[in-house]
């Protein structure tokens, strides 16, 4: 054989290897594996239906597209609160995606409410969630930004129409001569107590209806108050309104858990020489009232129960303090204990309602 035959057998010998040989793919990726014949296989490790390149975890059939869930956090869109953090809240548990899980977010549906956000103090929403009610003044609530609520919007009676305490014992007269209305004396101004004051008021004026009978259920005309209608079995009788005046107190003070009492005072003015009726009302914020002890220690040291573990709902309570001919102007002090612990409570404030009378 020549030459030229011998290149022909190693040529045709190099071609018969050449095609045996397996060619190696172009590409193997999450996206698909590329074969020999050409097509892209998508790569679906758990059958979910989506493809590698697209799956949160193509391992983990409960985690789905990138698509529907951004942050890969195992919560669509519909229900995930930030689907670009995976740290967000969800609304299976934070139902307003403010943050705030209940119970410490007090209304999860809605986003205005949880704790530390700011209080609109005249909606009657507790936006803050700090359990206090919200200031609508005239509803015998003392709210948060009010310093007493007498029940009405009226100025001029102790509390005023906007729910603070006014100016009473430390604006008003020392003598006779500070009055400047016509038939206006200066009386019951506290003694020994710096800087108090009485009240100028027409003591000698008599109006219709001055001694007429009258109780809670049957009350005197305006401008008359009933004498007695707290104190007494029967019925009392009517005299002129200033013999009586509101006096308030705010305090917000959390009670002692030690079995001492905590005490705050008022100072009574205006009024006439001795007490009639003594009416006291409390805002409490205690979950177990049966637990105070509540004592009224009047200007003269004599000292009356208001409340000795029992039951307390909102309202007047009619106190016997002393021996009726006391001295009615001066400092009147509200003592507090709490006697049994674990329970803690807030005196938020209380108001004296005295009606006076000449001894």
């Amino acid at each position: 054989m020549g030459i030229r035959g011998l290149w022909s057998l190693f040529f045709v010998a190099l071609v018969s290897v050449m095609g045996c040989a397996t060619p190696e793919p172009t590409s193997d990726s999450d996206a698909g594996i590329t074969t020999d014949s050409g097509p892209t296989v998508p790569v679906d490790l758990d059958s979910d239906g989506v493809i590698a390149a697209e799956d949160c975890d193509d391992q983990d059939t409960q985690l789905g597209a990138r698509l529907s869930d951004g942050d890969c956090d195992g919560y669509l869109q519909a229900v995930d609160c930030d689907d670009a953090d995976p740290e967000s809240t969800h609304r299976g548990e934070d139902a307003d995606c403010d943050g705030y899980l209940p119970p410490e977010d007090c209304d999860d549906n809605n986003v205005d409410v949880y704790p530390g956000a700011e209080e609109d103090w005249s909606d009657g929403v507790d936006q803050d969630c700090d359990g206090n009610q919200d200031s609508i003044c005239g509803d015998s609530k003392i709210g948060n930004i009010e310093t007493c609520d007498d029940g009405n919007v009226l100025d001029d009676d102790g509390c005023s129409s906007r729910c603070a305490i006014e100016p009473q014992c430390t604006q008003g007269c020392l003598t006779h001569e500070d009055c400047q209305g016509e038939d206006q004396r200066c009386i019951g101004i506290p003694r020994r107590i710096d800087g108090a004051t009485g009240q100028c008021e027409q003591t000698n004026v008599t109006l219709e209806g001055v001694e007429s009978p009258c109780n809670l259920d049957n009350p005197c005309p305006q401008g008359l108050v009933c004498l007695g209608a707290y104190s007494w079995d029967e019925d009392g009788w009517c005299v002129a309104d200033w013999f009586a005046k509101n006096f308030y107190s705010h305090d917000m003070t959390m009670l002692p858990q030690d079995g001492s009492r905590m005490s705050s005072s008022i100072v009574a003015c205006g009024l006439a020489s001795v007490p009639v009726d003594i009416v006291v009302e409390l805002h409490l914020n205690h979950p177990r009232p049966e637990e105070l002890v509540i004592e009224l220690e009047d200007p003269n040291g004599a000292i009356g129960t208001v409340l000795d573990r029992q039951a307390w709902q909102p309202g007047p309570i009619v106190v016997r303090v002393g021996s009726g001919d006391d001295q009615v102007n001066g400092q009147w002090t509200l003592h507090v204990r709490d006697v049994v612990r674990g329970e803690t409570g807030m005196l938020i404030g209380w108001s004296l309602y005295l009606l006076s009378r000449w001894d």
